[in-house]
């Protein structure tokens, strides 16, 4: 898998079609306990809806095999999973609920809850992530005025984060909105269930980003944001963070001000050595308060200096293992313990982390660098490349963040894998050495920033004092071209940057 820099990258991707199943899949009739004792009649509405509905979708899901084209193999695909939608559409609004009215699942009682609990978010320390994955959803806005009850609807959907502060659904409901109204709907039908009027706050424009800026002290301004893309997810990165002193909190405080200042990234890569001293305070919750209080998620990989109790510690969001791996957007991140590089059980496990991945862009991050120009050169070469670069390449991987070396390196495509080093995050820094693999190595303290939209990820290296080190578009396949939006990022990258691509400190 070769790739050339124009001075960009084309990484060579796989797509994998699953097959049709033979029998019509349903989903399950079970409906989700509430955490609030307040929802419990909401509840049984919802199970009792289910279970009235349950036999009408099997006789939905008939309609479509019977009707031509059932396959997806011909034009005719469309006209089979609409026959299923009407069907049950037409069962709802003549046979199942013919009088339903607004208000009999979303109870006044429930109702007072939910804008108790909507209210209180918004007005809590996430409201601008909040208010950016609204309007990001808003993009594709609803295709009608008021709701109606049984009536098609075409609205977006309730993103994952504001999903938190109201009741779970089972897998046949769904919550969308249009404009304030909250908006309960059938997902087999395409039909309004319920809804809330005056539920949700004002709707920021159906652009992102929406938060304005925020003051932040002295006035300073993170230089060069990541474009505002639709569909994008935007992600910081950082290493060898764990320091405690007054240089973490510097990079911490960095981090804060882009996020305040430029764009909002929603979580956060750990390359490990997170916590030098053993210290979770010290070493993590105050340096990075501003940003937890946000909702800015963490996600660690475990480095040299880390105990592995971490993987049990909430806020690195490892879920007990020293290796997993989690979908956002149109990406997969996954994270590996380097420091037993060659256990042939991660090695087999990788293979499944990736094995429905399809054409999602491929990110793995862990401590360890494959390639650096600092002093773990040798063991980088020796140990950490003969152990995962074959695999790596095996699950065709886009790009790889790594740390443990305390400083900012690109690498060229090696066998079509972009490299990154990130160890600037608060530890005394090292040399960087000589190498032929680096196209940029910078030893300066910093954090970076990414974007993956499309075939296109996006990058830049800030320093603590909100230098751009390095930035620049990683492109995925050969297929794709330089466009309006890499030409203008690409301009401003060149005019942001405070050094040469190249350096060797």
């Amino acid at each position: 898998m070769m790739c050339r820099i124009l001075p960009c990258w084309f990484v060579a991707a796989s797509v994998t079609i699953a097959a049709c199943a033979s029998e019509p899949h349903l989903p399950p009739t079970k409906v989700p306990p509430p955490s609030d004792p307040a929802f419990d009649s909401m509840q049984a509405a919802l199970k009792a809806y289910v279970d009235q509905t349950q036999p009408f979708r099997r006789q939905a899901a008939q309609v479509q095999q019977k009707t031509p084209g059932n396959t997806g193999t011909t034009s005719n695909a469309e006209t089979a999973v609409r026959a299923r939608e009407n069907d049950l559409a037409t069962e709802l609004k003549a046979r199942l609920r013919p009088n339903a009215r607004q208000g009999e699942i979303f109870s006044p009682q429930v109702a007072a809850v939910m804008r108790r609990n909507i209210a209180e978010t918004f007005n809590g320390p996430e409201r601008e992530l909040l208010f950016d994955e609204l309007a990001e959803q808003n993009t594709t806005p609803a295709n009608g005025g008021v709701p109606a009850i049984n009536e098609r609807l075409e609205a977006p959907r309730l993103p994952p984060r504001a999903l938190e502060m109201l009741p779970p659904l089972p897998k046949q409901l769904e919550y969308d909105f249009v404009d304030h109204t909250l908006v309960l709907r059938d997902v087999d039908a395409e039909v309004v269930v319920d809804f809330l009027p005056n539920a949700l706050p004002a709707q920021a424009p159906s652009t992102v980003p929406t938060a304005p800026p925020t003051q932040v002290t002295g006035g300073s301004i993170s230089p060069l944001p990541m474009p505002s893309l639709r569909g994008g997810t935007v992600f910081a990165v950082m290493g060898d963070s764990g320091s405690g002193d007054i240089l973490q909190q510097q990079v911490a405080d960095a981090m804060l001000t882009y996020f305040n200042t430029a764009r909002h990234f929603p979580f956060v890569l750990m390359l490990g050595d997170n916590l030098y001293h053993d210290d979770y305070t010290g070493e993590f919750l105050t340096p990075y308060k501003g940003l937890l209080d946000k909702g800015v998620k963490f996600y660690a990989a475990l480095g040299n200096h880390d105990r592995d109790l971490e993987i049990h510690f909430k806020p690195f969001n490892m879920g007990d293992r020293d290796r997993y791996s989690f979908d956002l957007g149109n990406a997969r991140f996954v994270a590996l313990n380097s420091n037993h590089p060659a256990d042939p059980d991660q090695l087999l496990w990788l293979d499944t982390a990736f094995a429905d991945a399809g054409d999602k862009w491929r990110i793995c991050f862990f401590h360890h660098p494959l390639y650096t120009s600092g002093q773990h050169a040798r063991e980088s070469a020796d140990v950490i490349r003969p152990a995962l670069e074959a695999a790596l390449v095996k699950n065709k991987v886009n790009a790889v963040f790594s740390g443990h070396d305390h400083l900012y390196q690109r690498t060229r495509p090696q066998q079509g894998i972009v490299h990154f080093v990130s160890g600037g995050g608060g530890r005394y820094l090292y040399e960087v050495k000589p190498s032929e693999f680096a196209e940029t190595a910078i030893s300066e303290h910093h954090f970076m920033v990414a974007e993956v939209a499309g075939d296109r990820l996006f990058f830049e290296a800030i320093s603590h004092a909100q230098k751009v080190l390095d930035c620049g578009v990683v492109l995925r396949t050969p297929a794709a071209k330089p466009d309006n939006d890499i030409q203008k990022f690409q301009g401003e990258c060149d005019a942001a940057r405070a050094l040469p691509r190249t350096t060797h400190q």
